[in-house]
């Protein structure tokens, strides 16, 4: 799940998101401020960058695990009108590793549904 907590300005916001539980393990949660920048140039990137946050409004809850992201983002790069090239940063953690490497040995499709998912959100 995902939800906006606040918007802090038109090129930022803070979320609200939920994991499924990887197996044997709580389901996890998130407090990420996403921020977003227009290319000032046709030949710089769209920049896409997320960490996480602290809220008093969201204190972490006894359901969920509350996980972390240090630092990860997208830069998008305009190939063409109709194809572009994405690049993926995350600083990985532990507690992000096992969900990385579900997705490199094929058991997991999380990153390729999160792609999707970014393709329709700037569509």
């Amino acid at each position: 799940t995902c939800e906006v907590l606040q918007a802090v300005n038109e090129d930022e916001k803070i979320y609200y998101i939920t994991s499924p539980p990887m197996t044997g393990r709580k389901p996890r949660d998130f407090v990420i401020l996403v921020s977003q920048r227009q290319p000032c140039k046709q030949s710089e990137p769209y920049i896409v960058a997320a960490k996480s946050v602290t809220l008093t409004s969201m204190p972490p809850s006894p359901e969920y695990c509350r996980s972390k992201i240090l630092c990860a983002g997208f830069q998008i790069y305009t190939d063409s009108n109709s194809s572009c090239t994405v690049c993926y940063f995350n600083q990985v953690t532990s507690g992000v590793m096992p969900y990385l490497a579900a997705n490199l040995t094929g058991s997991s499709k999380s990153i390729e549904d999160t792609a999707l998912e970014c393709v329709k959100f700037l569509e």
